[in-house]
């Protein structure tokens, strides 16, 4: 079933390959409360490696967090050791 969601998501150009995985250095991040910044998810989650770049996602017309953020670390198992 994830594989035919894939699929569409590649049909309908939203997935550039169906094949496609998210990179082992990046941690997904979600239910985070809307008054969090980039900065405060850096110095939680520095203890686990250095960070490459941490982005809260923010909606593009208001700026107000879209309450989930994307961390990249350096290594895969900084990563996992966040996780």
């Amino acid at each position: 079933e994830a594989k035919s969601r894939a699929i569409v998501l590649e049909m309908t150009g939203d997935l550039p390959d169906a094949e496609v995985k998210p990179p082992d250095e990046v941690l997904f991040v979600c239910k985070l409360n809307p008054v969090t910044t980039d900065e405060d998810l850096e110095l939680i989650f520095s203890r686990f490696g250095t960070i490459k770049s941490c982005e809260v996602i923010r909606d593009f017309k208001t700026g107000e967090s879209l309450n989930y953020a994307f961390i990249e670390f350096e290594t895969a198992a900084s990563c996992i050791e966040a996780y």
